[in-house]
């Protein structure tokens, strides 16, 4: 391994003229081949790879002070390190997926803060998105299979559904030619389905209330301005029926 010093002046070379306390080693190969150390790069670093194997293999990675070996049980990840540096690795924050955002969403939604009030009044955890075999949406393409139309929460001991209604703000172009399986708009989907609702749970003896964010003092973007104490006793006063 004769080009072990031009390595380390390459090294040496980049540190001199970069910021980087750190960087992989694979991230140093368009200087190395720029020097005539590898006349090309391939698999993202493999010839420098080959280097530095061989070298630990004899215990000898100290041939090029600025390596640093990361090992786990499978395998090893090099990294190159300013000369009183020291290698520290960025933690990587676990990506949120799509479904983990939407919970995210709704929990710290109006829907919720308002459920977890009634929750608290009525003294009973509602079940969240509860739904019911009998309450189902329109068919859809398949002209057989439908879905079960989900309810904000069901209060069990109480046979209670509660619905938070706020203003839908669809935004929809007139000219648009969308529409959902029912052949309407989402705005018209809304309000047939939050009709169906009403008509199913009533014959079928489920108890329904419907809270409006207009019950609430609310902002320009039509959210609860949220005032716990006041809040309750607004809450208090629709659910009375249901307060021991």
């Amino acid at each position: 391994m004769d080009n072990i010093e031009q390595i380390n002046g390459v090294i040496a070379e980049y540190f001199n003229t970069h910021k980087e306390d750190w960087i992989p080693a694979k991230d140093i190969m368009p200087a190395l081949i720029s020097a005539g150390v590898f006349t090309r790069d391939f698999k993202k670093g493999m010839p420098l790879r080959k280097v530095l194997r061989e070298l630990d293999k004899e215990n000898a990675l100290d041939k090029i002070p600025f390596v640093h070996a990361e090992r786990n049980e499978k395998n090893t990840y090099w990294y190159l390190v300013r000369e009183g540096s020291e290698y520290s690795p960025v933690e990587k924050t676990a990506e949120i997926t799509k479904k983990q955002l939407g919970i995210q969403k709704r929990e710290n939604s109006d829907e919720y803060y308002v459920l977890n009030l009634c929750d608290e009044i009525l003294n009973e955890k509602a079940s969240r998105q509860y739904t019911f075999p009998f309450l189902l949406g329109d068919f859809h393409k398949d002209k057989i299979s439908r879905t079960k139309l989900p309810l904000d929460g069901f209060y069990h001991s109480l046979n209670l559904v509660i619905e938070y209604r706020v203003k839908q703000q669809f935004n929809e172009d007139p000219k648009s030619e969308t529409r959902t399986i029912s052949g309407v708009s989402r705005e018209e989907q809304q309000k047939l389905y939050n009709e169906r609702k009403r008509d199913v749970l009533s014959r079928k003896n489920v108890n329904l209330i419907e809270i409006n964010y207009y019950s609430f003092e609310y902002d320009d973007q039509l959210k609860i301005v949220r005032n716990k104490e006041k809040d309750i006793e607004i809450l208090k006063d629709i659910l009375k029926e249901y307060i021991n």
